[in-house]
């Protein structure tokens, strides 16, 4: 595995067949994820060949297998794993060695509040990290963690749960068709909603309304 900076020049070559992923981003994707304390050092990635790490290979599958099915797991779920690969390089892989700021109390009830609003008025849009941690006015990495203690679950998992909350409620009404309710709600396409629904709540859409 390689670690390249913007604007390094390299060279690989193959005798055999290979298979071979490329996670490419902005440099300014990365700066945004500096904490805020240190948010006047410039960003500026180590170049490391022949690396090994679990954690970014782990991370590339799995963004890899969320392009396969189509998105899935929703943009949500794809900027969640940008943000852990983002906090990943600069924790290690930078010339400056950025960490998080101890995590105690989580996100002031205030702040915590505000940001749960905005989710319920907005879950027929495509949520971010990004966008949910400028109202806290904090790096996406820092939020995630202060609202993951605060909640008990990740932003992405959050939403989700709230998402499926409110389409057991629209089901209930029997006023609008399951494809209705998976685009009302934001759901990429109707499969992703009944994927997360029946993981939810233990049976698909369909099942759940002909019950009620």
């Amino acid at each position: 595995m390689r670690v390249l900076p913007a604007n390094t020049r390299t060279k690989a070559y193959w005798q055999t067949e290979h298979q071979f992923m490329i996670l490419a981003f902005a440099p300014s994707l990365l700066a945004q994820h500096i904490p805020e304390t240190t948010n006047t050092i410039p960003v500026e990635l180590l170049p490391i060949i022949n690396l090994s790490d679990p954690l970014i290979h782990s991370i590339g599958l799995t963004l890899k297998a969320e392009l396969e099915s189509g998105g899935m797991g929703g943009c949500l779920y794809v900027d969640a794993m940008t943000t852990a690969l983002m906090a990943h390089l600069l924790r290690y892989y930078s010339v400056h060695k950025y960490s998080l700021p101890s995590v105690t109390n989580g996100l002031p009830q205030r702040i915590l509040q505000q940001v749960v609003d905005y989710i319920h008025e907005h879950l027929d849009q495509d949520l971010t990290v990004a966008t949910l941690a400028a109202i806290a006015h904090l790096s996406p990495s820092y939020f995630s963690c202060l609202f993951k203690q605060s909640t008990g679950f990740s932003p992405h998992q959050y939403v989700i749960r709230c998402r499926i909350d409110l389409a057991q409620q629209l089901l209930r009404q029997e006023k609008q068709s399951i494809a209705e309710i998976a685009y009302r709600l934001g759901f990429t396409h109707q499969s992703h909603f009944s994927h997360h629904f029946k993981r939810l709540v233990g049976c698909s859409p369909k099942v759940f309304l002909n019950s009620q």
